[in-house]
């Protein structure tokens, strides 16, 4: 199977909308981790979900990723952030082993998952 950029986008945005599928769907597990922003509405409404520990990206640029450079999350991690947390927290996560498995843009933030 080749996979190009078309087939990766269509995987993403589909495990993007199941993420928001409605209540009587399944449900995938709740998050080891959930990383946002407390400065954006959209953002903080992601604390919605269960998750064992909330990581707020505006308190973390005041301590230097010091979070996120500790001890790996155990899990799925779940965030909805701007480009540039994204790309900090993904190199942070990839240094830990896990992987990015969806992010899809929503309006001006990014919604993406890692495990």
């Amino acid at each position: 199977m080749n996979l190009t950029r078309r087939c990766f986008m269509k995987s993403a945005m589909l495990a993007a909308s199941a993420a928001a599928a409605p209540a009587g769907a399944a449900a995938p597990p709740p998050a080891a981790m959930i990383v946002y922003d407390s400065r954006l509405p959209q953002s903080r409404a992601l604390l919605g979900r269960r998750a064992h520990c909330a990581l707020d990206v505006a308190q973390e640029h005041a301590n230097l990723w010091r979070t996120l450079r500790g001890a790996a999350p155990r899990g799925r991690v779940v965030g909805m952030t701007t480009w540039s947390d994204l790309v900090l927290a993904r190199g942070l996560l990839e240094e830990k082993g896990l992987r990015l498995r969806a992010e899809a843009r929503r309006g001006a933030l990014f919604y993406w998952e890692m495990s």
